[in-house]
């Protein structure tokens, strides 16, 4: 009986002491687990630290690299689409003027080639006739038929009767414009009496399109036309020795403005290249543009130079003032002007000057 007694104890006994084990086992098991999670945690935050502090080490430049790059090649095709556009601006503006010039080189060619004859000799009794007929009477101007009537009149006198100026409709075409444009600025509709009288500097450039001489003879001829004004104006108002020693000091140089109306002169016969007549205007945004300056501005950029250490220095002294012989040499063969193409020309003996 005690037997079957303890023996129908015993499962209970053994269920009750099974959940004990259990739970204590649990509870080791717990135990022994928390060393490893905290572990974890603490190796998970030193991560998070490396991380932060790689984060707060980057580099600016190298983490925008493509931007920087993206952007440099934008800045770059911005650069040559203005520079294209400047420049299909300055093409379209010379191939304009060469479209409407009044003669072309070849014709102006062809014209000091037909005149052979036409020598400094013949200018120089030209040049003393006009100074005997007009000059000495106080006239600094006269219309084209008196003048080519007087040239006619000395080309006979030292050539024979055949002898006269070949292929004249050229220089009549460059007059006959001249006139027009004079006719178009004036204000009154009216005809004035005298308005049809160009100056001599400009008839004598016109003339000078037929010389058939060097180019230094040319430029000679030209500043000489500038100083027919200085002769007529010290025979008229020199009344003194004193008064007449002072004029003719004055009278060997050229002022600015007979030199800057030259230059206009031959300008308007066709005796400078276009694209040494294409100024810069102010407009700059967005891209530049250009006109065609004035001879004013052509001979101030030649004498005092243009566009700092990318363009070019001046070619005189002095930037104002009276001009001598070779002053107005250096001013023609510069590229501001360019007289007959000369400041293409390259010498072994001598350099051609430069212009804005």
């Amino acid at each position: 009986a005690t037997t079957l007694r303890i023996m129908a104890s015993s499962p209970n006994t053994i269920a009750r002491s099974q959940p004990r084990l259990c739970f204590s086992t649990m509870a080791t098991a717990n135990n022994t687990s928390s060393p490893s999670s905290s572990s974890n945690e603490s190796t998970s935050s030193t991560n998070n630290k490396k991380e932060k502090d790689k984060k707060d080490d980057s580099n600016i430049f190298l983490d925008n690299l493509g931007k920087i790059f993206l952007s440099s090649i934008g800045l770059v095709l911005l650069f040559l689409l203005r520079s294209t556009k400047s420049n299909n601006s300055r093409v379209a503006l010379r191939e304009e003027m060469e479209n409407a010039a009044l003669l072309d080189p070849l014709e102006i060619e062809d014209l000091r080639c037909a005149n052979s004859d036409f020598t400094m000799e013949v200018w120089n009794t030209i040049v003393e006739e006009i100074k005997n007929e007009f000059v000495a009477r106080g006239n600094s101007s006269m219309t084209y038929p008196q003048f080519l009537s007087l040239v006619m009149r000395v080309m006979k006198d030292v050539k024979g009767e055949g002898f006269t100026v070949q292929m004249g409709h050229l220089m009549d075409r460059v007059v006959i414009a001249e006139l027009e444009r004079r006719r178009e600025g004036n204000d009154n509709s009216v005809h004035q009496e005298g308005s049809d009288e160009l100056p001599l500097s400009f008839l004598l450039a016109s003339l000078s399109l037929a010389l058939n001489s060097s180019v230094a003879d040319r430029i000679r001829v030209l500043y000489d036309s500038m100083l027919i004004g200085n002769e007529m104006n010290s025979s008229s108002s020199s009344s003194s020795e004193g008064q007449e020693e002072s004029t003719n000091t004055n009278n060997n140089d050229a002022s600015k403005e007979q030199v800057e109306e030259m230059i206009q002169n031959l300008q308007s016969t066709c005796q400078l290249v276009p694209d040494a007549q294409i100024v810069e205007t102010n407009s700059k945004v967005p891209y530049q543009t250009f006109r065609v300056g004035t001879g004013s501005e052509l001979a101030r950029r030649a004498r005092e130079g243009y566009g700092g250490k990318k363009g070019s220095q001046g070619v005189t002294r002095d930037g104002d003032g009276p001009v001598t012989l070779e002053d107005f040499h250096a001013i023609l063969k510069s590229r501001t002007v360019c007289a007959w193409g000369e400041c293409y020309i390259k010498k072994s003996s001598r350099t051609s000057t430069s212009d804005r």
